[in-house]
């Protein structure tokens, strides 16, 4: 081993805990941040009194703040403070009857979302694929080839401890964290973050375990070459599922804040599981390819179809006003 890697290694290693700490205190920022940098707002409160007749205040003020308006007489009546003042109400519990049927909707909105694909979107599944099995013929073997040139006992211990923000080790405390935040500061959108990085990962690690005994590609580590495939038997290589589990968390992230940083800092830390699978000849360049977009794309796609979940979950919420003689119908959408 050459002095300049061993001395490298030694940085790396003195680093490794800051780096830790880096990320940990990354992630909750990026929950952190929710109030000011979220794409998603909480649900929307749209409330009608049942008897505008008793509803007529006057010039008197309510200090409800759902509280509607109404012009009676000539006068207009203040509604209030402005609902986004509020603080917004939680969404589903993970331990509630309501998740676990999101959870169940999403499984079915992902394995058929397929059969709803239209000509466009066929054209790119079939341009993805070609370049996936493109990188099997072509690619793979010389990007295994210099990955395994340079390694080291130092940059090994480096790449195993990334390696493992694509496993339920890191990823899952990084959601409880968000979950956390959100709990305790009334964050919608962190509790949705959270909320839906679990439902993602759960479904993404189906489809790649699927796809890995159906296809039963050699690793790289096991000296048959690329192109070997022994279907439905072994050798689960194909694709990656520490990819795959990386770019789910790092999609849902990112789908939940449009900060710059967030989305940078998300995929930087999930690319960087890509390449300590290669690095540590676990997997085909290819394999961390696949992984990432299943990741990603279920990850992504998951959010949003939840969103209109919890858009169309709507529920009557009667209240009673502050004078005591105020009854609404809240929906929440």
């Amino acid at each position: 081993m050459h002095d300049s890697e061993q001395d490298w290694g030694e940085v790396m290693l003195g680093w490794k805990p800051i780096f830790a700490g880096a990320f940990w205190l990354s992630a909750g920022a990026g929950a952190a941040f929710a109030a000011q940098a979220s794409t998603s707002g909480p649900p929307v409160r749209v409330d009608v009194c049942v008897r505008p007749s008793i509803c007529d205040l006057q010039s008197g003020r309510s200090d409800d703040w759902n509280a509607p308006a109404f012009v009676t007489a000539g006068h207009a009546v203040n509604a209030g403070p402005d609902p986004s003042d509020a603080r917004p109400p939680a969404p589903e519990s993970p331990l509630s009857k309501r998740y676990l049927h999101i959870i169940w909707s999403d499984a079915i909105e992902t394995a058929t979302e397929p059969a709803r694909w239209d000509r466009n979107d066929w054209r790119k599944f079939g341009i993805v694929s070609g370049g996936v099995l493109i990188g099997m013929a072509v690619l793979d073997k010389p990007i295994k080839e210099a990955a395994q040139r340079n390694r080291s006992t130092s940059s090994d211990r480096f790449f195993r401890d990334i390696e493992k923000f694509g496993t339920k080790q890191y990823g899952l405390p990084v959601l409880a964290g968000f979950y956390a935040y959100g709990r305790i500061e009334n964050n919608y959108n962190a509790q949705t973050t959270a909320l839906d990085g679990f439902s993602a990962s759960i479904l993404s690690a189906l489809v790649t375990s699927t796809i890995k005994g159906i296809v039963g590609r050699a690793r790289p580590n096991a000296g048959l070459g690329p192109h070997h495939f022994a279907p439905l038997r072994s050798d689960y290589s194909f694709p990656s599922g520490h990819a795959t589990g990386a770019f789910a968390f790092a999609s849902v992230i990112a789908a939940h804040y449009d900060e710059p940083w967030v989305d940078a800092t998300a995929y930087g830390i999930a690319s960087l599981v890509g390449v300590a699978r290669i690095r540590l000849n676990a997997h085909w360049a290819s394999d961390v390819v696949a992984g990432a977009l299943i990741g990603g794309l279920i990850g992504h796609h998951l959010v949003e179809f939840n969103r209109k979940l919890r858009a169309e979950h709507s529920a009557f919420v009667p209240t009673i006003g502050t004078n005591g003689r105020q009854l609404q119908l809240t929906w929440r959408y």
